[in-house]
């Protein structure tokens, strides 16, 4: 059985003693008061004899009381638990058994020894179950009701309910209350000394036993039977939640304390642990715990593993550096530190950065000056112990503020020459940063912090952030590449701004805020556009040209890093106005390349309008890129579909792209090209109403072609290429052309306008068919034009025509009768002209 279940049985059956005793008690009222005081003697009795033999056995072991017999009854206690439990439970069985000698036999409770000794340790046993729920409240819910069932059961019992009467009813309640409450002291000292540590289940049985004892002692007075059921309840939580937490570190901090004064050190560090794992912060058990390593013996502990696994390394180092953080340490308290490090770097050598750092504090004090440089100089030195070693890291920070703040022999000889190094400025700025993210109230740290960032340079910066991510090395670098900054916990951008800001306008310390701007940049890159405007703007006050277009190119790339369109109004107005008047340079300076990449980009803002497009078109132009000046022209007729210049530029632009380099491109080309344009043009230039000179049937036939170029199949564009063609005189082109249109006929038009192209084509072939002397063919289309809407007497007559050259005469003259049959039609006298001549020749 374990010790903790052992313990809870015992409670038990001392439970169940005392219940018994009482019961005995109360049931001679004539012997009552001195069976009481005769069973409370000897239970006491007992206690001292345990207590006696328990100190005899400790002094042999070599404690000695020295005057302070509170404290070594207390440790007594604590550290011997099976004679305590012995010498109470012993007593009160010694006491029950000598007031039944004296009383003589009690039959009505001969048979309740047993079950009254049973029904305790049952107790015990459940509540120690109890102790191992893990949830809290429902642990300590429990425990009430188990301690409120048990205390009213035995009231119940007692017929202190209600009229009941029972064979076990007191004859004296009194002295068996009274009883009942002396239980709880000497119940309480056996908690107090069990090896298990206290809960609430021990403190509420003692609650249970005084609600009972309370609830006897005020049956008769009514008045007062509430303080007895909250008396208690009130008694276990103050205790629970005031006094309990505070005991059970007492109890392993005196523990380590005597196992600390007999040299065992394993068990000492055990009940220290123990007592600092309940309360960090207990003065007792953190000095006894520095004790204990104080008295450590460095050799025997190579060779004592369990020992030294119990060793606490970084309370060490905190138990070392409160010793050397007091103002002016003494000599002795220098020793002590000295110690604690060297049994840290004994056992643990990878913490000798922390170690190094504390020993230049301890130096220092002793004003050794020369040892805390060296040991300093290690620390900040990233290649001796590595950059990313984390006890370098988890000290660099306290490392810079010794080198640099706190003590001016050491920022000679150390911190000075340290920041002239490479990289260890920023090194020091980003052990500042990656402080202050996790302790932003830290006001502490910001003297090394201005001290660090007031000297910084652009040339420090961009080492360091090539160094994070490896490809960047310059300010403008970082933009073309994805703009790719350091951490934001490596360097503070904002304050590097505010000093910028602050700087940017002074006119003899303007460069140097420029310098913060721009490495302000890297970090912020939605701010971007409107740190290198101003920058640029400071340059331009300066008269230096070059450097203030540098600048604008900077902010257009940090805004195209970040897209125009994730930017703050305000930001994305100054990357606009950048991109502009870097285009407005460029067009003076004549850089085609240069003009149009900024006024293109420019025409995406909401403040371009037709007047940029006009003037990229125009650029696109002198370049001789009639293809990109074509699509601009598109959009910015958007904005005046009739304005003049546009509508003109679009007619060169169109009639200057050649059909080949629409086919290259075609796929980019076709979602812009605008195929209406074409063809209405070419319409309009085939009618002939506007367009008379012959060079207009040339640029229709270009258009045509370019339309062919996007719509190979469309049937109404070739209709028109064979019209062109007709006009220049090639008709078997054009009859070919016009073949294709019209077979094969599609089974489903896809538009009234392809079914008005296909029987177009049907119209122009019956005429060229009749001209060429084949009527043959001819009336095969002039049939499926009679099925368009615009078919009427011409169509008529034109089959007439071919009938009659077929010298079918019957049809010719019945298609020529259907002619005249259109009262005042040009073509009816020339119908009844083919009718009379059809007649003579009959």
């Amino acid at each position: 059985m374990r010790w903790l279940q052992t313990e809870y049985l015992l409670k038990g059956v001392y439970l169940g003693l005392v219940l018994y005793a009482a019961l005995q008690q109360a049931a001679a009222p004539q012997y009552g008061w001195d069976a009481l005081a005769r069973v409370n003697l000897l239970a006491l009795g007992g206690l001292v004899l345990a207590l006696l033999a328990a100190g005899l056995a400790k002094m042999r072991e070599g404690y000695r009381v020295r005057g302070r017999l509170l404290i070594f009854t207390l440790f007594l206690l604590l550290e011997s638990p099976t004679l305590v439990y012995a010498g109470i439970l012993g007593g009160t069985f010694a006491g029950i058994v000598w007031v039944r000698q004296q009383v003589g036999e009690q039959p009505q409770l001969q048979e309740l020894f047993l079950p009254a000794l049973g029904g305790g340790a049952f107790a015990g046993l459940a509540f120690g179950a109890l102790r191992q729920i893990g949830h809290r409240l429902t642990r300590i819910g429990l425990i009430l009701a188990l301690a409120a069932g048990l205390a009213g059961g035995l009231l119940y019992w007692l017929g202190q309910f209600g009229t009941l009467a029972s064979k076990h009813q007191l004859g004296d309640p009194t002295v068996f209350a009274v009883q009942i409450l002396l239980s709880i002291p000497f119940f309480y000292l056996l908690t107090f000394a069990g090896h298990e540590e206290e809960s609430e289940i021990e403190i509420g049985l003692m609650c249970a036993n005084l609600g009972l004892g309370l609830g006897i002692l005020t049956y008769d007075y009514r008045q007062y039977r509430s303080a007895a059921f909250l008396l208690p309840v009130l008694v276990y939580f103050g205790y629970t939640t005031k006094v309990l937490p505070g005991l059970r570190v007492l109890k392993h901090a005196f523990r380590g304390l005597s196992y600390a004064r007999i040299g065992q050190y394993r068990r000492a560090l055990q009940a220290f642990r123990r007592a600092l794992h309940l309360d960090p912060n207990n003065r007792l058990a953190r000095e006894g715990f520095w004790d204990v390593h104080r008295l450590l013996d460095l050799d025997q502990l190579a060779n004592d593993p369990p020992t030294l696994a119990l060793v606490d390394l970084d309370l060490c180092l905190q138990r070392a550096g409160s010793l050397l953080l007091q103002p002016g340490p003494s000599a002795a308290q220098l020793a002590e530190a000295h110690r604690l490090l060297d049994l840290v770097l004994r056992l643990q050598p990878s913490m000798e950065p922390s170690v190094d750092y504390w020993r230049a504090v301890a130096h220092t004090h002793a004003r050794r000056f020369d040892e805390a440089a060296a040991v300093l100089g290690r620390v900040l030195d990233p290649s001796h112990y590595g950059a990313d070693n984390p006890q370098r890291q988890s000290i660099l920070l306290a490392a810079w503020q010794l080198a640099l703040l706190l003590h001016d022999e050491l920022r000679r000889r150390v911190g000075e020459p340290q920041l002239a190094l490479p990289g260890r400025r920023m090194e020091a700025i980003a052990a500042v940063e990656r402080h202050l993210a996790n302790n932003p109230d830290d006001q502490t740290v910001w003297g090394l912090k201005r001290l660090l960032y007031q000297d910084v340079t652009e040339e420090e910066y961009n080492a360091f952030v090539e160094g994070e991510t490896g490809r960047l090395t310059s300010s403008a670098r970082s933009f073309e590449t994805g703009g790719v900054t350091p951490s934001a916990r490596s360097f503070d951008h904002e304050y590097a701004q505010q000093l910028g800001l602050a700087l940017i306008e002074d006119n003899t310390r303007w460069q140097r805020g420029g310098e913060y701007l721009r490495m302000a940049a890297h970090g912020l890159p939605m701010l971007g556009p409107t740190l290198f405007v101003q920058i640029a703007q400071a340059h331009q006050r300066a008269g230096h040209v070059d450097e203030a277009r540098h600048h604008y190119e900077l902010a257009k790339r940090a805004g195209l890093t970040v897209g125009p369109k994730n930017l703050a109004d305000a930001e994305r107005q100054a990357y606009f106005a950048a991109v502009k008047l870097l285009g407005e340079d460029a067009l003076a300076r004549g850089d085609i390349e240069a003009a149009i990449e900024n006024y293109h980009l420019y025409a995406e803002s909401e403040r371009a309008g037709l007047e940029t497009l006009r003037t990229l078109a125009d650029l696109y132009e002198k370049k001789g890129d009639a293809l990109a000046a074509m699509r601009v022209t598109d959009q910015a007729l958007v904005y005046n579909p009739k304005d003049k210049d546009l509508l003109e530029r679009k007619d060169r632009y169109y009639y200057s792209v050649m059909p080949e380099q629409i086919r290259e491109r075609i796929e980019s080309i076709r979602p812009w090209f605008d195929f209406d344009y074409c063809v209405r043009k070419a319409r309009a230039i085939l009618d002939g109403r506007m367009y008379t000179d012959v060079e207009w049937l040339d640029v229709a036939h270009h258009l045509i072609q370019l339309a062919l170029v996007v719509k190979p199949e469309c049937r109404m564009v070739k209709v028109l290429l064979a019209k062109v063609l007709l006009r220049y005189g090639e008709r078997d082109r054009a009859i070919a052309t016009l073949e294709e249109v019209r077979n094969p006929k599609p089974e489903k038009f896809a538009s009234s306008e392809d079914e008005d192209a296909w029987y177009q084509s049907c119209q122009l072939l019956s005429d060229l068919y009749l001209e060429i002397g084949r009527p043959d063919l001819a009336v095969p289309c002039l049939i499926d034009f009679r099925h368009s809407a615009k078919s009427g007497a011409r169509t008529l007559y034109k089959l007439g025509q071919a009938y009659e050259q077929l010298g079918d005469r019957a049809r010719a003259v019945k298609c020529y009768k259907q002619v005249t049959a259109y009262e005042g039609n040009p073509l009816a006298p020339d119908a009844e002209d083919a009718l009379q001549r059809l007649q003579q020749g009959a």
